[in-house]
């Protein structure tokens, strides 16, 4: 047998499938998700017709008809962990704190931190790093969001906003695809080490 064979081959499959997860990983996502959204739901305080003047499209990198070929979701399930991560600084700031109840609040930014944690427990390959023009947009977005808050002065209205948008966009966000056998398979026929 040669020498490194194994290593060689668990690189090359983890090069070709570095966006997906097995069964359990990719379920632990998708329920992770859900909970952040409910616990978005939670942090309503306004009813949302009393903010309808502070309405604003924030151009969501990742909504509806903006991530449309399989390339881009393949490179937006690959952005979890910055996703996360953006949203853990919006929602633990003192502004946030100073906007929302410190326990359903205390709830969110804890079941944010569990989410990437597990994410980047799992993410010791270097090819699970976020495409640069996706990680660029989705910085640019909460970049927005920051300035959005700031412009509007951390007004109720402006955070109610903000927690609407982060929930449908926290729903919406591509989860890594399931890593089944026959793409296991497929990789392997892709890179074929002995010929």
């Amino acid at each position: 047998m040669v020498p490194g064979l194994p290593l060689l081959l668990g690189v090359m499959l983890g090069c070709s499938t570095a966006c997906s997860l097995d069964r359990g990983a990719s379920w632990r996502l998708h329920l992770q998700h859900r909970e952040a959204a409910r616990l978005l739901g939670q942090l309503k305080s306004l009813p949302g017709h009393q903010c309808l003047q502070d309405r604003m499209d924030f151009r969501c990198p990742w909504k509806k008809g903006r991530i449309t070929q399989e390339k881009q979701k393949e490179d937006a399930t690959c952005c979890h962990s910055e996703m996360l991560r953006q949203l853990l600084q919006l929602f633990g700031t003192e502004a946030s704190r100073d906007a929302w109840a410190e326990r359903p609040l205390g709830q969110l930014v804890t079941s944010l931190l569990s989410g990437l944690e597990a994410l980047e427990g799992r993410a010791a390959e270097p090819s699970l790093s976020c495409a640069p023009p996706l990680a660029m947009a989705i910085r640019t977005y909460f970049l927005g969001i920051s300035r959005y808050l700031e412009g509007k002065g951390y007004s109720p209205c402006s955070w109610e906003i903000v927690r609407a948008e982060m929930q449908v966009a926290l729903s919406t966000f591509p989860v890594p695809a399931e890593r089944s056998p026959k793409k296991r398979r497929r990789s392997m026929e892709e890179f074929p080490l002995l010929s």
